[in-house]
């Protein structure tokens, strides 16, 4: 911790860590379901409050490792012991801590590499882009299985330390101990890491010194970390199993991970480009090929092709696959950087397209940070924290229903709901079970008619009222943002 807050880049460090505790705060939800439902419901499924129909069939099936929802369990049981029981500050803390574990790690990376820079202004460039990439701080608050995996890996990197040279590397035992212990969590924290693994070996096997204590520090961590993952799993299924193997073969070999879409081996790129942000995301794709081609001996080139292509292999394709390797992909980046930095120093008009640059980075940065990752979740925390047992009467499908599963971590107690579907109607329900007042979720901004007898107010809406009541072309009655109503009875 000292040699990143006296290092001369400490301002960029800091500023951050303040970027990142802020997303941790306000990126409520998740980025895609598997990091809720596959950790975060894990105490409930064994509290038996989720029914066993709802329970994720990889669960069932025996394919997912028991390692992040025990750390989540783990947590979790910390703060009840100090009276914290509140759900949404229970996930804020989650994430919380794994952006600052994020953030270090990414520090110490960044200090690392940026010894290997000759030039001031591209080692600033270096820092900046580490600590303030738009989509990076909201990706580090992640507790997910990609960032888990990530962050394990690339602390094993910092251990040996392999990042961006092309030299050998000798090391004492302890260290390839570490660093086989850190490769195997990684692993454990999400399977498809064994194609960036396998790469950074093949690296080992041609720099590390001397070869034979590196392979036995490397099996010896291994092997420990293989052990205590596996003896997680039989504490979790009550039996032994072997995970990677059950996942591989729902997969990989009764191809069940097509069910949820296949895409051609070329969609990684198309994704990257539409996703970060053209023309940020083009930019950093012809650094890195650049970087690939004028690098290709260096070790995260040896990490990234067997990774790439593993994942390109694989029918069913999702950006967040790639998220595991983000910190190698920006050193490539870096490497191509340095291939063209002394353009960038000779012609304005390459800087001045900088400087627009960062402008659109600084904008998408400020829009991530203060967003939920999913706005939904802000009417779960509405309701979480009514003071009185909430009756919800939904215009639609149920409100803790997410597709595939339902959310249980966020429902309040004595929450009760009443969904309208099949054509039934506000003013038919409200016909069916008179009542003073109800509490109304409605899809839209707009709530449907309800009657002579009732009068409707809107008591939340995520969006402030200075956006919600702009009248343009009547966009409120075509969107689709969530609005909860209090409709009451007329006083006569």
């Amino acid at each position: 911790m000292k040699a990143i807050l006296n290092s001369p880049y400490r301002y960029f460090f800091l500023a951050g860590f303040l970027v990142i505790s802020l997303s941790a705060w306000f990126s409520l939800g998740y980025h895609q379901m598997d990091e809720h439902f596959m950790i975060l419901e894990y105490p409930l499924y064994k509290a038996g409050v989720i029914p066993q129909r709802l329970i994720p069939w990889e669960f069932l099936q025996e394919i997912r490792p028991s390692l992040q929802p025990y750390l989540a369990q783990g947590l979790f049981s910390l703060l009840h012991l100090i009276g914290i029981d509140d759900a949404f500050i229970r996930t804020f803390i989650l994430r919380l801590l794994s952006g600052w574990l994020a953030w270090w790690v990414t520090a110490r990376i960044g200090l690392h590499v940026a010894a290997s820079i000759a030039q001031e202004r591209l080692r600033k460039c270096w820092i900046g882009a580490l600590s303030l990439l738009w989509f990076l701080p909201y990706l580090d608050v992640r507790f997910s299985s990609e960032n888990m995996a990530g962050i394990a890996f690339v602390s094993a990197l910092l251990v040996l330390p392999v990042l961006s040279e092309d030299r050998p590397v000798d090391a004492p035992l302890r260290k390839w101990v570490i660093t086989g212990l850190l490769l195997a969590f990684s692993f454990f924290f999400r399977f498809q890491m064994a194609f960036a693994i396998i790469g950074l070996l093949v690296w080992i096997l041609l720099k590390g010194r001397p070869l034979k204590r590196a392979i036995a520090g490397l099996c010896l961590g291994a092997l420990l970390g293989i052990g205590i993952n596996l003896f997680a799993d039989y504490s979790f299924y009550g039996h032994w199993v072997l995970t990677p193997y059950n996942y591989f073969h729902a997969n990989i070999v009764q191809d069940a991970a097509s069910d949820y879409g296949v895409n051609p081996w070329y969609d990684y790129v198309l994704m990257f480009i539409g996703t970060a942000a053209p023309p940020l995301s083009i930019v950093l794709l012809c650094l890195f090929a650049t970087g690939m081609v004028k690098n290709f001996f260096k070790p995260m080139v040896f990490v990234m092709i067997p990774f790439l292509l593993g994942h390109m292999s694989v029918p069913h394709k999702e950006l967040r696959f790639l998220f595991p390797v983000l910190l190698p992909f920006l050193i490539i980046c870096l490497d191509g950087l340095k291939v063209v930095w002394h353009f960038v120093e000779r012609y304005r008009g390459w800087r001045i397209a900088g400087r627009w640059l960062i402008g659109i980075n600084c904008a998408l940065l400020l829009f991530r940070t203060f967003s939920a990752a999913k706005p939904n979740h802000y009417y779960y925390r509405y309701l979480y924290h009514q003071p009185e047992p909430v009756h919800l009467v939904t215009l639609g499908p149920g409100i803790f229903d997410e597709g595939y599963n339902e959310i249980f971590l966020y429902r309040p107690k004595g929450f009760t709901e009443d969904t309208l579907t099949q054509g039934i109607s506000l003013t038919n329900y409200i016909d069916a079970h008179p009542r003073d007042s109800y509490l109304v979720l409605s899809y839209q901004l707009s709530l449907p008619p309800v009657g002579p007898e009732y009068e409707a107010k809107r008591v939340y809406v995520y969006l402030p009222d200075a956006i919600i009541n702009i009248q343009m072309n009547d966009w409120q009655s075509r969107s689709d943002i969530w609005s909860i109503w209090r409709v009451t009875r007329k006083k006569s």
